[in-house]
């Protein structure tokens, strides 16, 4: 590892700066079996692109067995070039746990905590001895995700306070926000934002949360869909914003927007219904050099002129796309 537990939190701080990447299992087109060639060209290529990291997504169809495949995998292929996040949102807290410790053994970087669907929690109390379960198994370092995906009562799935208490948790450096109150955001970074790095996953606030509140990472999020290695202007554009040249920054922002709006007008949709189009994701992919091809079922279709649709909006937007 590339720090110890107590230190998980300085090197977070050193690491996690720019973009965080998602990572989509790559498939066979005939038999649909995992693609161990295109899951390391796709590693390879999420390097060019500049992300300081990447997240694998274990929401799109595969098993722990599959996942176990995919990480060795990918951090054979990172060669320490790009961070290796595994997404935890398994079952059981014993399954959680089983994945975290392999993931370490493998050498991931990080792991992103979220909660799974059948988890129904009575109290805040349970949520955080969920969290402090997992986080006290294994020495990675932990990113929160409280998201709208969580059946939890409180508007903001998870209130302040509680994650504030999470994020005393030696291993805890970061969290990704996943619910859209303000308010809320506003309270995360006044009560912990000194302590773990927040991250807010899209980039029209980007001004705000790195003005404002001195935000030095955003993801996971599929920025692969929005930029080519060759032209990395969601790199460019976070580092704009940090640099303070706001002008320079608002016109490659709205040279962006085609293709930004295409995105989220699907995304947006699915994901009301606590699921991503991860179709859209891979076939973006495919788009700018990854290996993209289809996911199994079940998922979400991608309809041909939805295809088009994402065509159209790279090109509008200035994307040398390959299809």
């Amino acid at each position: 590892m590339k720090y110890g537990k107590n230190e998980a939190k300085e090197w977070a701080k050193g690491f996690m700066k720019g973009l965080d990447g998602t990572f989509l299992p790559s498939y066979t087109p005939d038999t649909l079996e995992l693609d161990e060639k295109g899951i390391r060209h796709d590693i390879r290529e999420l390097i060019r692109h500049g992300f300081f990291g990447t997240t694998l997504v274990t929401e799109a169809g595969t098993t722990p067995a599959q996942d176990k495949k995919i990480i060795e995998w990918m951090v054979d292929e990172a060669k320490g070039k790009i961070g290796i996040t595994l997404a935890l949102r398994y079952y059981t807290v014993e399954k959680n746990i089983e994945m975290a410790r392999f993931a370490e053994a493998a050498g991931c970087d990080s792991l992103m905590l979220s909660y799974p669907p059948n988890f129904h929690p009575q109290n805040y109390e349970q949520v955080f001895e969920y969290s402090r379960t997992i986080c006290e198994s294994t020495n990675l370092a932990v990113i929160l995700f409280p998201s709208v995906k969580d059946d939890f009562p409180h508007p903001a799935r998870i209130p302040a306070p509680w994650l504030n208490k999470m994020a005393d948790f030696k291993n805890v450096v970061a969290m990704k926000i996943g619910v859209l109150e303000w308010t809320w955001m506003d309270e995360c970074f006044r009560l912990f934002g000194d302590k773990i790095a927040i991250s807010y996953p899209f980039d029209d606030a980007w001004p705000i949360f790195i003005r404002k509140y001195g935000m030095q990472w955003s993801g996971s999020s599929p920025w692969q869909m929005f930029q080519t290695p060759e032209d990395p202007r969601m790199v460019r554009l976070f580092n704009l914003y940090q640099a303070g040249k706001m002008d320079e920054a608002m016109t490659l922002y709205w040279q962006i927007d085609p293709v930004r709006k295409v995105i989220n007008q699907l995304g947006i949709a699915s994901a009301g219904m606590g699921l991503y189009n991860f179709q859209q994701w891979k076939y973006g992919e495919g788009l700018v050099g990854m290996t993209g091809g289809e996911l199994p079922m079940p998922k979400l279709t991608l309809f041909p002129h939805q295809k088009e649709q994402l065509r159209q909006g790279m090109i509008a937007s200035g994307m040398k796309i390959k299809g």
